[in-house]
Formats: structure tokens, C-alpha cells, sequence
């Protein structure tokens, strides 16, 4: 089990319909042709607007925060401990999730934090995933299948978990977001044994520094500056965010019969940037061809336990914004030169393969291609894509 005093809360969910990469998107169990028939008869539609739910929680949270901390006493702070910090929500491409970057610090080192919230419209409920400094795994996503619980209000957000020790023993964390105003909130913490009593970890007093406009161009650079005693993201993701970060202006080559059945152009916007502290990367995109409008963010971060990049995708299209087997089928290679990411997913009766590659880097270009086959087989190619930098 994580310590509360170092460690905030972690929120996943999960999605067993969709899996997509870079773009692509396949329905499980359903003819990949059917679909791209269908997408591209589609294609001069606008996205739906995100869920209700997720527009008025963007609206009530987003922008740029300036955090006054009350950590309470416990073993490792007898006294306790009152210091600063910095939370910033703001809308992923399409508005479909809800992105929270976090910075606390403290006297073992800083905390960055990257929370993702979108909504399942199966379920009819809120869902979502962090990422963060402190976990040798940097984004926790096995660990929150069935445990968390979310809810809004309109007034109040909630977050409930369920947390197991290495010796099987149970206690509950639960977190609220309440006294929203246009200009500031209050954050707290607890935990305890299930249905028992619960003690304040934090109590967190947020206030408003600057509108969203003004965060986005600013960036998360404060977020980047490290304490001597907090760790540097592992040389991997930092190559990585070195080659990909920017403002990218894309165009898309359809092949025949892949994505769309007679093939055809498309164009598009990628931004790559750094999560807090730079323990992940986000590809943040918006695509509009024969396929349809999408709109996605990847994340791609270092696993100390493995040593490997592991990734995940949220886009528009499915019944839930994230999706699980888009991280559990999938593997990431950098080697300072290519970004590779290999796939498995059903079709029908077959076990299909995608695969994606960025290449030929330059300050200011790239190149990204897709192929697709039955595993073993030979792969064809589905899409390519050239990336032109428009901004650092």
C-alpha cells in the first residue's frame, strides 16, 4: 500500500469495446471493413459534444491554481507541515477528459501528479487514471480497476478508493473537491478502515492565479523544476519529449481499403508535451479525414519495474473516453532514433496486429506510419503521416 503522505489518490476505469493508436481506431469483434464504410459515410460530421457531466466539472475546475497545503501530523511530520503548491484542470483535445497536473512539495521531495478524468457512458459514470512521480510504475493502471468510485454533483467532487496492503489489509481513501467559486475551492483528504471512522491527511485551499488561455502557453515549466532530493524523469522520456515536444501540423495518406475503403487525405494537429515534473508525455491530437473527427491523447511513460515504455490512449469514439486494452495489449520501443508501437486486437475469428512508427525526426519534421495484419503475417500499410513543427 502507497502512503498517504506521499502519495494522493490514483483513479482508473476501464473500457472493453475500442482500441485505438495514434489515430487509428478498431472495433473489437466487429469487420474492419464494415467500419471504415462506416466512418467514412460519417466523415462530414462534427464529433458529438462531450457528455454534460464532464463540461460542467471542465467548467468548474478548470484553469491555474495556487495551493496552500496543511499536511497533519503523523509519523513522518510529527508537527505537521503547512507549505505550497500548484494544480492546474484543463480540457484534453474535444473536451472529453479532464486533465489535472499537480505540484506539491514537501520535505522527502516533490510530488508531480497527473490525473485523467473522462466519463463511461455505459456505466453512466466517472472514471479515470493517475500518474505520478512516487510510483515505480509512473501511472497506476492495473492497480485501479474495480477500486475507485467517482462522483459530481455539480457542487461537490468525489473520489472514493479502496486500497489493499501487501498483507491484505483494507482501508478506504476519499478526497472531495468542494466550496467551488469562480476563484477558488478546498481539497481534502482522508482515510480509515472501510465503514469506520476516517483521519484528515491534508486540507488543501486553492485559489485561482490565471485563466486556461494563459496556462497553455505558459506550459508546466515551474512543474519541471526539481528539488535536490526529488529524482529526474529516467533518460528515456527525456529523449523522448527532446524529439516529439512541440506544435505539430499533420497531414494523414489513406490507403485504399484500410481506414477509409477508397483511401483519401486528411489533416490534423499534434501536440506533444510533458506531464508535471516530466514523468510523462502526452500526444494531444485532432484529426479530420475520411474517418471522421477525432480527437485523442496518448500517454507514454517510464516503468521502472519492467524498464520499458508503456502507454495508453483516450479518444472521442467508444462508450468510455480511455481505454484499458490500449495499455494491457500494447508495447512501446524508443531507441533515440524511432518510436514503435506494437499491438494486438481481435477481428472476428483473427488475431490482428498494428503497427506504428515515428521516424525520420528532424527539428522540425517527422514521419508516422501504420500498417496492420493478422499476427504472423505480413503487415500492410494502412496510413501515413507528416508532421511539420509550428511551435516549440
Amino acid at each position: 500500500m502507497k502512503e498517504r503522505s506521499s502519495v494522493r489518490t490514483k483513479v482508473f476505469g476501464s473500457r472493453k469495446v475500442l482500441v485505438a493508436l495514434g489515430g487509428l481506431i478498431f472495433l473489437y469483434g466487429a469487420s474492419f471493413t464494415s467500419f471504415a464504410r462506416t466512418a467514412q459515410s460519417q466523415s462530414t460530421a462534427k464529433a458529438p459534444l462531450p457528455p454534460p457531466e464532464m463540461q460542467t466539472l471542465t467548467t468548474a475546475l478548470s484553469g491555474e491554481w495556487s495551493l496552500s497545503v496543511k499536511w497533519e501530523a503523523d509519523g513522518s511530520m510529527p508537527n505537521g507541515l503547512v507549505n505550497t503548491g500548484e494544480e492546474n484542470w484543463r480540457a484534453g483535445p474535444g473536451g472529453y477528459m479532464l486533465l489535472e497536473e499537480e505540484h506539491l512539495r514537501k520535505p522527502q521531495g516533490d510530488l508531480f501528479l497527473l490525473g485523467v478524468v473522462w466519463w463511461n457512458s455505459t456505466m453512466k459514470n466517472l472514471q479515470g487514471m493517475e500518474c505520478q512521480n512516487l510510483l515505480p510504475y509512473t501511472c497506476d493502471v492495473k492497480g485501479a480497476l474495480n477500486d475507485i468510485t467517482m462522483s459530481w454533483d455539480g457542487k461537490q467532487f468525489v473520489i472514493d478508493e479502496i486500497e489493499t496492503s501487501n498483507t491484505g489489509k483494507k482501508s478506504m481513501w476519499h478526497e472531495v473537491w468542494s466550496d467551488i467559486t469562480p476563484i477558488s475551492f478546498t481539497q481534502s483528504g482522508e482515510y480509515g478502515e472501510p465503514g469506520g471512522p476516517r483521519k484528515r491527511l491534508f486540507t488543501i485551499h486553492a485559489t485561482r492565479v490565471t485563466t486556461q488561455g494563459k496556462n497553455d502557453a505558459q506550459g508546466n515549466e515551474s512543474a519541471k523544476k526539481l528539488m535536490p532530493n526529488s529524482a529526474e524523469p529516467a533518460p528515456e522520456m527525456q529523449s523522448l519529449a527532446k524529439a516529439l515536444g512541440g506544435r505539430w501540423s499533420t497531414t494523414y495518406e489513406f490507403e485504399p481499403g484500410g481506414m477509409s475503403a477508397s483511401g483519401g487525405t486528411g489533416t490534423g494537429e499534434e501536440v506533444w508535451r510533458t506531464g508535471p515534473g516530466g514523468y510523462v508525455l502526452m500526444e494531444e491530437e485532432h484529426v479530420r479525414g475520411p474517418i471522421g473527427e477525432v480527437f485523442l491523447v496518448a500517454f507514454h511513460w517510464w516503468d521502472k519495474n519492467t524498464h520499458s515504455l508503456r502507454g495508453m490512449l483516450c479518444n472521442n469514439s467508444g462508450p468510455a473516453a480511455c481505454d484499458l486494452n490500449s495499455y494491457s495489449n500494447s508495447s512501446l520501443k524508443w531507441d533515440g532514433k524511432q518510436l514503435t508501437v506494437d499491438m494486438e486486437f481481435p477481428q472476428n475469428d483473427k488475431k490482428m496486429t498494428w503497427h506504428e512508427v515515428w521516424f525520420g525526426f528532424s527539428s522540425n519534421s517527422f514521419t508516422q506510419t501504420g500498417d496492420m495484419g493478422q499476427v504472423g503475417g505480413p503487415l500492410k500499410r494502412v496510413v501515413t503521416i507528416h508532421g511539420t513543427k509550428i511551435a516549440d
